[in-house]
């Protein structure tokens, strides 16, 4: 997110020390999409898969949506990566794209004026005051200070430029794949590739939210322990991996369909860095915003375009399942919504009957 800003803060001072040495092309290659059963043996696999189980529509990337009427539309989980393992989309997929008369994706980046450039490229409005509060007094864990220094200092930044952003766009930058570094601005990360499908196959693209809006609500005092709670869990995934295996199996997952079991893989993981307490605690907070209220957004936004059909709305794969999912948050909203199962993914019925 705030993809443009990225340039701007690049005339931030250099930074003076080892840069992020250890998200190298090696360690971020991924050759087979297969889970690792160092990474998750198979008693915490089966424990993940029974918490999984648990959610509404555990499985499934892609949907079709019917409305009352019955105008057609469709649901793609998507995964933030430009690997070529993640844009290599299903024949179906990229049939649906290119025959849909609406792309709606969470952002629509593309600027509409000459003014929208200039603002996006003017790093002054978010600044904040240094004298409130230095990063390191933020009471985050310290390990995850250092990998989020680590991180601007990955992008070629002054580490210490977080003392002076606002923590809004400190954590829009840790949502960025450090991997995806090497091919960023060459090649697109899978919602923006949807996006280029869609504009060259001529359909309107639909931003499901807009970008200042997120950027207000971070930036809302009112709303910092949230905003930490998401620099929490987002800085915990700069944590400094050794090889490919924990990228191999968050690929496998997502690959397979498995979106529930991938957000309690994603739990696991944090509360291996905090504790499950705590990370269950940030993991809430977290998710209560960029899950739940942002999908309410995204519906509220979505809903014209989908009386009418033939949207093809790709939003991040957690966004789907649970009980404040958008499969369900569309079933209660009156439309029919169903699975559309792909080669490679789990089926639903090896573990039970999940369509509604």
């Amino acid at each position: 997110m705030l993809k443009p800003l990225l340039f701007a803060l690049a005339l931030l001072a250099p930074a003076t020390v080892q840069a992020q040495a250890w998200a190298t092309r090696d360690v971020c290659e991924v050759v087979s999409a297969e889970i690792d059963p160092q990474v998750l043996p198979d008693e915490l696999l089966a424990r993940l898969q029974a918490d999984a189980a648990k959610m509404p529509n555990p499985r499934g990337r892609f949907w079709r949506i019917q409305s009352p009427d019955g105008a057609v539309s469709h649901l793609w989980g998507t995964m933030h990566s430009n690997d070529p393992l993640i844009l290599d989309l299903p024949v179906i997929v990229q049939k649906r794209i290119s025959g849909a008369r609406t792309v709606a994706l969470e952002f629509d980046f593309i600027p509409p004026t000459r003014d929208a450039i200039d603002q996006a490229n003017n790093w002054d409005p978010y600044r904040r005051f240094l004298d409130l509060f230095f990063f390191d007094e933020t009471g985050l864990d310290p390990r995850v200070i250092d990998w989020i220094l680590a991180r601007f200092e990955g992008l070629g930044l002054n580490a210490r430029a977080t003392d002076n952003l606002k923590l809004s766009v400190v954590t829009q930058i840790l949502l960025s794949d450090p991997c995806d570094d090497f091919a960023a601005g060459i090649i697109p990360d899978q919602d923006s590739y949807i996006q280029t499908l869609g504009v060259i196959a001529g359909a309107d693209i639909l931003g499901l939210q807009t970008e200042e809006s997120l950027i207000d609500y971070l930036n809302d005092p009112e709303n910092l322990d949230t905003a930490l709670s998401i620099l929490a869990v987002y800085g915990a995934y700069q944590k400094p991996q050794i090889n490919s295996a924990n990228r191999a199996t968050d690929f496998a997952l997502y690959l397979q369909g498995e979106t529930a079991l991938h957000r309690q893989r994603d739990r696991q993981y944090l509360s291996e860095i905090y504790g499950p307490h705590l990370a269950d605690f940030y993991l809430k907070q977290a998710d209560d915003y960029l899950l739940k209220q942002r999908n309410k957004i995204f519906l509220q936004t979505a809903l014209p375009e989908l009386q009418q059909g033939g949207v093809f709305m790709a939003i991040g794969s957690f966004h789907l399942p649970g009980e404040q999912g958008m499969i369900e948050l569309l079933r209660q909203a009156g439309y029919t919504v169903s699975r559309i199962p792909l080669p490679g993914e789990t089926p639903d019925a090896l573990a039970g009957e999940y369509l509604k």
